[in-house]
């Protein structure tokens, strides 16, 4: 089920891909849907038969994908890039986004499925030495009438609580996340964005992501003519991402009340501090659309490279620490029997 699911988010992506492709290639909107229903599955034929539908009737295409499986960064790229008049390339860049989201995903998954098989086949040991090793080695002691090595009874121990820590563990976190969740949803986008800011290794990532959509959308609405307030009445307008929703709202009156734009980028905690300065070069040069643009594809560029360096580092680590524990549970057992043939020298 969760892999035709995923089939059909895939399609629904390049649907959207082609859609942009063959708008840009000069084809109108009923043609270049008629097209692409050919090629379709029975599911998506049914989706674009309501999408031209719903055009039919005077609704916008970001209102009418919203049957689609997009993300809603990738939906509002969407709304932003028909809001600009540029609605072919909101398309293929909505997709690109899905695509690598997608991408993302699949390459974590790749990396943590040697990990996690490591993580069972310890679990099966565990198991394996609870229920027949570890007896036998109790009854030899026994026998023997000496104690085992300090780290063997701690072992022991271990194994005979550990059932009942793991079950206590995933009560107590599953109740503990339900609760957090529960109030972090009772939020405001604000209060949301603060709670990651407070988390330090997080912090410069947030800000990153925040500062390159910002400045991605700004510069592309101020590109078309748009004054700074027609630019956040468009970011005020749309409900894929309420963190922006608010944010313009919030800009738009400090800035009727005669706080500066700059000033404004400058106070806040979720900016990058290199965002005012860019804004300031370009209100002095005339040029702050493009210098936007320019900045969100540095930021763009620098957030992949950091995610990419996680990926990469983050199978070796889960080896170490999964190694580390199979070598302890080796010294475990080796101990005992060093001891023994100690014993018997």
């Amino acid at each position: 089920m969760g892999t035709v699911r995923e089939k059909q988010k895939v399609e629904q992506v390049q649907f959207l891909k082609r859609l942009g492709e063959l708008l840009n290639k000069g084809y109108e909107m009923d043609q270049a849907l008629s097209f692409l229903a050919v090629h379709a599955s029975r599911e998506l034929q049914g989706k674009i038969t309501g999408l031209k539908k719903d055009l039919r009737e005077g609704k916008t295409l970001w209102q009418s994908i919203e049957p689609f499986s997009l993300p809603g960064e990738a939906q509002s790229f969407v709304y932003f890039y028909e809001e600009q008049g540029e609605l072919a390339e909101g398309l293929v860049s909505a997709a690109q986004l899905a695509e690598k989201r997608a991408y993302t995903k699949k390459q974590l998954q790749k990396l943590l499925r040697y990990p996690i098989f490591l993580l069972w086949g310890a679990a099966v040991v565990l198991i394996v030495l609870n229920q027949f090793v570890v007896p036998h080695f109790k009854s030899l002691y026994a026998t023997m009438e000496s104690a085992p090595p300090w780290l063997t009874q701690f072992f022991f121990q271990f194994l005979t609580y550990i059932p009942y820590m793991l079950i206590g563990l995933a009560v107590v976190g599953f109740i503990a996340s339900m609760l957090i969740w529960k109030q972090y949803k009772k939020r405001s986008p604000h209060d949301q964005i603060a709670v990651f800011l407070k988390i330090k290794p997080i912090k410069a990532t947030v800000q990153q992501a925040i500062s390159y959509y910002f400045s991605l959308q700004l510069g592309r609405l101020l590109e078309t003519g748009m004054s700074l307030q027609q630019a956040l009445n468009v970011f005020e307008g749309q409900d894929y991402l309420r963190f922006f929703k608010e944010e313009a709202r919030w800009m738009n009156n400090e800035l009727e009340r005669g706080e500066s734009f700059i000033a404004y980028i400058k106070e806040k905690p979720y900016y990058l501090d290199e965002l005012a300065a860019i804004v300031e070069n370009g209100m002095r040069t005339g040029t702050i659309a493009s210098d936007l643009q320019q900045y969100s594809e540095w930021l763009y560029q620098e957030m992949d490279d950091r995610l990419q360096k996680g990926v990469v580092w983050l199978q070796p680590v889960l080896l170490l620490a999964i190694g580390a524990f199979v070598f302890g549970l080796f010294l475990v057992v080796m101990l005992p029997m060093f001891e023994m043939i100690g014993s018997l020298e």
